[in-house]
């Protein structure tokens, strides 16, 4: 079986903001940002959405050009820490979800159901502006967000 690239993972993205209609990028809440060891559960019992932003034309046009510029060099090594996404990006096309991809910055991982490709490393900065264009951050204290949240 052969290993998708980089390059294959970039351009599966492109063609996917070319078919979507309507892109939205989401900053939300992950279990581990409150969590009560010594019960063995989470304090967040519904994910909480901090921001939630649908793309507009000049925005899907940054994405885009930001996505085909990306340097096609196939992630070769991933970070030993837990997959904690607070991003999510969704796609859409007339009016269905097609797809949707979470992000980690802090291990430098996404999970996306689109492809079975590795990425390429460039993909981290370039969602990184993404997330900068919408006014988001990819580095936040979830902690501190989380306990705002719940009020302690």
């Amino acid at each position: 079986m052969a290993v998708l690239t980089g390059l294959a993972y970039r351009d599966e993205l492109a063609g996917l903001i070319r078919r979507s209609d309507r892109i939205v990028v989401t900053e939300h809440s992950y279990l581990y940002d409150a969590y009560d060891a010594d019960a063995g559960k989470s304090l967040i019992q519904n994910e909480v959405v901090y921001g939630s932003h649908p793309l507009s034309p000049s925005q899907k046009d940054f994405f885009l050009s930001t996505v085909e510029a990306l340097d096609p060099t196939t992630q070769d090594a991933f970070a030993a820490c837990i997959f904690e996404p607070h991003h999510r990006i969704e796609f859409y096309a007339s009016g269905e979800r097609i797809s949707a991809m979470a992000i980690c910055f802090k291990c430098s991982q996404v999970k996306w159901d689109a492809t079975s490709a590795i990425p390429p490393w460039s993909l981290y900065p370039g969602l990184a502006a993404l997330m900068e264009e919408v006014g988001f951050s990819s580095e936040r204290d979830w902690v501190a967000l989380a306990k705002q949240h719940l009020g302690n």
